[in-house]
């Protein structure tokens, strides 16, 4: 059976996601590295990376570790918890880094 094309715009809008939250995550870890006196940029790159984590984490479990993209119910309302408190943590470090600054 096909899958649907809604799969796969899901699976590559994610993948997008994950090459420019990445990427993100990573430069401003190298701008952490390059002024290590600023914690900031170090809290930055952690809130990217949890945003990051946040957003990857329903592909994951629905189509690594459950094997179907059919969830619902306790589970689906589960999972968009989970996803909603990383990114809400990320944003959050993101703020208190510019907060200090």
């Amino acid at each position: 059976m096909a899958e649907p094309p809604e799969l796969w715009l899901f699976v590559a809008s994610n993948v997008v996601l994950f090459a420019f939250g990445g990427t993100i995550t990573v430069l401003s870890y190298g701008a952490y590295r390059r002024n290590a006196d600023r914690r900031t940029l170090r809290d930055a790159a952690v809130g990217f990376g949890l945003i990051t984590v946040g957003a990857l984490v329903e592909v994951v479990w629905e189509l690594g570790v459950r094997g179907t993209y059919e969830l619902g119910g306790r589970e689906l309302l589960a999972l968009h918890t989970v996803e909603s408190v990383l990114i809400a943590g990320g944003l959050a470090v993101i703020f208190y880094s510019l907060w200090r600054n």
